[in-house]
């Protein structure tokens, strides 16, 4: 806590240009407290959340209880995710629009992702009466959702703090939200083929619940990009 203060009040000292930069660097104080949060429940967190990115492993083969990250704390985790890559979206992209607006249509795309995100699958497992495959997917997706959170606390709080670094982070900004569906594809196509599941099965769903979305979501806010 007495470092939050004093972060905070380094951050009063920092010449904000407007309200909103002040109200992004007042959401990645939240931020912190989520992820400080989230430590304090898994001691380990950092490691975990690095290791867990690069991991082979399915549902079946998880970890002890103290060597995985806690449902309270994804939870959090998820949120810093959301809050964290508004602010880098809104302060490293060019609109034309009003920010009101462009604060909207981001937040809407989003979590129209998110939803997506988390609705295919489980739609998929409940047709196929495949409750493992729903498992592992929804594992797989928090792990690529807690280090990518991470990954993009560091960036926003880097591009409010220093403007300087907006042409580098924009493109880290983009290879984040490329990487969030492609490592899942990746990660999800190694679980499909380890459990002998037909290519023809593995196409279609790749097709239907997760490429397809993703074109539909380009296509509707291609604008903002």
């Amino acid at each position: 806590m007495h470092q939050l203060i004093n972060l905070y009040l380094v951050l009063q000292l920092y010449p904000l240009e407007n309200e909103l930069k002040n109200t992004f660097l007042l959401l990645i104080l939240v931020c912190l407290c989520f992820v400080g949060l989230s430590r304090l429940m898994v001691p380990k967190l950092f490691r975990i959340v690095f290791r867990d990115f690069f991991s082979k492993k399915i549902y079946g083969e998880s970890y002890t209880d103290s060597d995985t990250v806690s449902p309270a704390a994804h939870v959090l985790l998820f949120i810093n995710l959301f809050i964290t890559t508004i602010i880098c979206l809104v302060s490293v992209m060019d609109y034309t629009a009003s920010m009101e607006e462009m604060i909207y249509k981001y937040l809407t795309l989003l979590f129209s992702f998110f939803i997506i995100q988390q609705v295919g699958f489980r739609i998929l497992g409940g047709l196929i009466n495949e409750p493992l495959f729903t498992k592992n997917i929804s594992m797989i997706t928090q792990q690529i959702w807690n280090f990518i959170g991470l990954v993009m606390f560091v960036l926003a709080t880097m591009i409010l703090l220093n403007e300087e670094y907006k042409p580098g982070i924009k493109f880290l900004v983009y290879s984040m939200l490329v990487l969030m569906p492609l490592a899942r594809t990746v990660k999800g196509v190694m679980y499909a083929k380890s459990n002998n599941y037909s290519w023809f099965y593995i196409i279609l769903y790749l097709c239907t619940l997760e490429i397809l979305p993703l074109l539909i979501l380009g296509s509707y806010f291609r604008e903002l990009f």
